[in-house]
């Protein structure tokens, strides 16, 4: 058999539109195809069909040769906007291993791509017949895995691979077939994710929610752990079965990557699907994989080769100690300075970040300002290198942990810490923003605690601004940040000032206090829906002990328009004091407390 069977989505008429006639039959189809693109296309048969689109087997008549020709049927629906954004993004595309689009556009009211046919069948159909031979797993790791790194440095993160619209060709190749939940595609028509779909799809993803890069590195796990043992694997990462237990002829050094894969905190995965693909490559056994030429890992995994790589590329002037973290732009070590003898935060970018030479300028000199900055509450940063296809900063080594990693393992703090917390960060913002630098991703990760007196210090200074654009999902260098703690402004790609960060402080207090963000969850714009719907969710609905004077700050600190915030760093800490020091010598506050706790 070829190409895939279709599992189209049928999508209805959005409000107040009209819903569709009873949908064409194959016979309807055939026709009005071979009379839109007659002289071009030979119409072989009618594959499958929804109300709104149609897959069809075609014979070019001009180059001679075999095509995919998709059908989308009605104008002015969610669908269509969907339709052409998925066609977009396959015709920018250029990698064997995603199907190729050779054209597409509009026959009346008909939009229409023409696509490679793809001799071969689903890793579904394949399955059905048993798990995969070794070296087929082997041969689907290592093209999966190319593409991925290829997507990635593309700034596109596909998000959804299943085993129905993974192609796998008469020679084994892996060819990815579906990117209509790709993140460039989400937000045209929300639709839940099929069970069946759940999984192959990253735990932080599914939902409608958009991925990182680790994402997709889950996916791959996934459909390898489907090949190589021939069921999916649980729901819950925890409680997938090693690949051993299920195929203990499984090589396993395949185990291991798939494992590592699958792992549930997407920090721990691999870091890139190039470094997935070389510690796959590095012991192989006697299963052969032709040498390729990939991005450098850029972070040490568990393995031998991976720490030795990572050793080599700091040479004689840092000693690896220990990993400290992993996040949205690299991960983070603590090294030894062998030049001054002093352990230092090194972060390694990711290589998706610093494959543009105009981002890498645009982050050296967001950097320098970086640097300039002199703050007791801001994590110093010392300096810029690289070497080995790695970019790297050593920054100043705090021995503490996150207010992320802090709440969720101690929960929410006490009110003179929140206090004390909101106070420090504030004078680090008034410094940061009087020089002109705006951080842009405040959030509990980049607030780190010192573990000897409970100090801020603010993380991360320029990286946001550097490697806005580059983000995933396209949206202006403004749109940088993480999307529970972005201020309006933010979401909505708009330029954004000063305030931007008190918004995203205020949330950072709100999830001190109750061990959440004001607005969990979700893709972008249900976010970006919910903030301009709402006031901040009220604080004394999670806390009784939270005082009314400390949510109505908070409140005006996230206020959705941004003149409504305090307009300095300096008014909001102010206010704060004021606030805190007539609490404290208000006797009227026990009463106040007493019943508000009844």
């Amino acid at each position: 058999m070829s190409e895939e069977t279709p599992r189209f989505i049928p999508i209805t008429a959005p409000s107040g539109g009209s819903p569709p006639a009873a949908a064409p039959s194959f016979a309807d189809l055939f026709d009005l195809a071979a009379t839109a693109f007659k002289g071009r296309l030979n119409i072989e048969r009618v594959v499958g069909a929804t109300d709104e689109r149609a897959l069809l087997s075609c014979h070019d008549t001009v180059l001679k040769r075999r095509v995919a020709l998709r059908l989308h049927l009605m104008p002015g629906t969610p669908g269509r906007r969907w339709f052409e954004k998925e066609t977009e993004l396959l015709a920018s595309l250029d990698h064997p291993a995603i199907r190729t689009t050779f054209a597409g556009g509009y026959e009346g009211a008909i939009a229409w791509r023409i696509s490679k046919w793809i001799e071969g069948e689903s890793l579904a159909e394949a399955v059905a017949r048993g798990p995969r031979s070794i070296p087929t797993v082997v041969t689907i790791a290592r093209d999966l895995t190319a593409a991925l790194e290829y997507a990635h440095t593309e700034h596109l993160v596909i998000r959804r691979i299943i085993p129905d619209t993974l192609m796998v060709d008469r020679a084994d190749r892996p060819v990815i077939t579906d990117l209509r939940f790709a993140n460039g595609c989400l937000g045209f028509v929300a639709l839940p994710d099929a069970p069946s779909s759940e999984p192959f799809i990253a735990p932080e993803a599914r939902g409608g929610k958009p991925g990182e890069p680790a994402a997709d590195i889950y996916a791959a796990g996934a459909l390898l752990y489907y090949a190589m043992t021939g069921v999916a694997p649980a729901l819950d990462p925890n409680a997938i079965r090693p690949a051993r237990e299920l195929r203990p002829n499984c090589p396993r050094v395949i185990e291991r990557v798939i494992m590592r894969a699958l792992r549930g905190d997407p920090g721990a995965r691999y870091l890139s699907a190039a470094e997935m693909a070389e510690d796959l490559a590095s012991d192989l056994g006697d299963y052969e994989v032709p040498n390729r030429l990939v991005p450098l890992g850029t972070g040490a995994d568990d393995s031998r080769m991976q720490e030795k790589r990572l050793r080599r590329a700091f040479g004689d002037e840092y000693e690896l100690l220990d990993e400290l973290g992993a996040g949205g732009f690299g991960r983070v070590y603590r090294v030894r300075d062998l030049r001054l003898e002093r352990d230092v935060a090194l972060k390694i970018l990711h290589p998706f970040l610093t494959a543009n030479p105009a981002v890498v300028e645009r982050f050296r000199k967001e950097a320098q300002l970086a640097a300039r900055l002199d703050h007791p509450n801001i994590v110093q940063i010392f300096d810029i290198g690289g070497r080995g296809g790695l970019l790297w900063y050593t920054m100043e080594y705090v021995n503490g942990k996150s207010l992320a990693y802090l709440v969720d393992h101690e929960g929410p703090f006490p009110l003179d810490r929140v206090t004390r917390v909101m106070l420090e960060s504030l004078s680090a913002l008034q410094h940061a923003h009087a020089g002109g630098l705006v951080h842009r991703d405040i959030k509990p990760e980049n607030i780190m605690l010192d573990g000897a007196d409970g100090g801020v210090r603010i993380a991360d200074f320029g990286l946001a601004l550097a490697f806005g654009g580059e983000r995933f999902g396209g949206a202006s260098s403004s749109r940088a940040g993480t999307p529970e703690f972005a201020a309006p402004e933010q979401l909505m790609g708009e330029n954004v000032d000063a305030r931007a960060d008190l918004y995203s402080l205020s949330a950072v207090g709100y999830f001190a206090l109750t061990g959440n963000p004001p607005y969990p969850g979700g893709t972008i714009e249900s976010i970006a829906a919910r903030q301009a719907a709402e006031l901040l969710p009220d604080l004394s609905e999670e806390r009784k002990d939270v005082p009314d004077w400390l949510g109505e700050i908070l409140e005006k600190g996230a206020s959705h328009r941004p003149a409504d915030r305090f307009q300095t760093a300096d008014e909001y800490a102010a206010t704060l004091r004021r606030a805190i020091q007539w609490w404290q010598v208000n006797p009227m506050r026990w009463v106040k407390e007493f019943w508000k706790g009844k």
